[in-house]
């Protein structure tokens, strides 16, 4: 997509998705918003400020993301990663038939003349598995998240509704939102959930538990 293209898109969004949050310091374009709360300054060490703001942000491409139900040929793709994989039954099943590939391959390469490159490729292959097993099965310390926010817009999608026979467009234009990343310990996140659980034990009746008891053993 040409540069002309990507600024007349920016500023068809800026002026047409208008949120209105109830504070005249804040209204104005979604990208606008976006652009703020991806810019917004936070301490690293605040995780719980961190998380805020990656839910504020979640919350604009909500907005957005409904915008987009309502328009024709517009779809957002949000694209959240995080550093963190995890050994499922799809990935070790994957992993199983390239390790079991790789062995059988080194074996024939061992029984027959010039099996060097097979050799090689199966070392490679099963260095590959190796790999991917431990980083599976010992996660990082630190979760990092990175969400890279993208609007895919089908320039013929009117076209199409109007007049048959319209193929569809190879290439779609797109527009690339503000990006946002946070890291978070493992450690902490896993402290926040003890302490949420613990408090939640405070709601638990004693009391009433008690007398049904009681009241169970009377009779």
């Amino acid at each position: 997509m040409r540069k002309e293209e990507q600024q007349n898109l920016d500023f068809l969004l800026n002026n047409t998705y208008y949120i209105d949050d109830g504070n005249s310091s804040n209204n104005g374009g979604v990208l606008q918003q976006l652009k703020n709360v991806a810019k917004q300054r936070v301490n690293k060490i605040d995780y719980q400020q961190q998380i805020e703001r990656w839910n504020k942000y979640q919350e604009l491409l909500d907005k957005i993301d409904q915008k987009c139900k309502k328009a024709v040929g517009v779809k957002l793709a949000r694209n959240v990663k995080h550093n963190v994989k995890m050994l499922g039954d799809t990935e070790a099943a994957a992993l199983s038939i390239i390790g079991l590939i790789a062995l059988l391959t080194m074996w024939g390469a061992n029984t027959i003349e010039d099996g060097l490159y097979g050799m090689i490729g199966s070392a490679v292959a099963l260095g590959f598995v190796g790999w991917q097993t431990a980083i599976r099965l010992h996660h990082p310390s630190v979760i990092h998240f990175k969400c890279r926010p993208v609007l895919h817009i089908d320039e013929f999608a009117y076209m199409r509704q109007a007049i048959n026979g319209i193929p569809p467009a190879e290439h779609d234009p797109i527009v690339r939102l503000p990006v946002l990343e946070m890291s978070i310990p493992r450690a902490w996140i896993a402290q926040q959930g003890m302490l949420k659980f613990m408090e939640s034990l405070a709601d638990i009746e004693l009391d009433k538990e008690k007398s049904r008891g009681e009241k169970g053993t009377s009779q």
